[in-house]
């Protein structure tokens, strides 16, 4: 379902937008409908993202070899 919504913007950026959806073959209202979804989207796939790194940085890594002893941590 689709609702109109009414913004206010300055003249100058009106006059940008509509430059900017002519040059892709779209209505002012379909231009602006879409780079909201695609802020959107960008928005959600940081957020997963992020979240997925923290899990990684919880879980750690394993990098192989043994832990150090500490005689050897001090070997002088």
């Amino acid at each position: 379902m689709t609702r109109n919504v009414t913004i206010r913007l300055d003249e100058s950026v009106i006059k940008k937008c509509r430059h900017a959806a002519v040059e892709e073959d779209k209505s002012l209202s379909q231009w602006i409908a879409r780079v909201l979804v695609k802020k959107i989207s960008e928005k959600n796939e940081y957020i997963k993202a992020r979240e997925r790194a923290l899990i990684r940085l919880k879980k750690g890594f394993h990098l192989g070899g043994k832990p150090l002893a500490r005689e050897e941590i001090y070997e002088r």
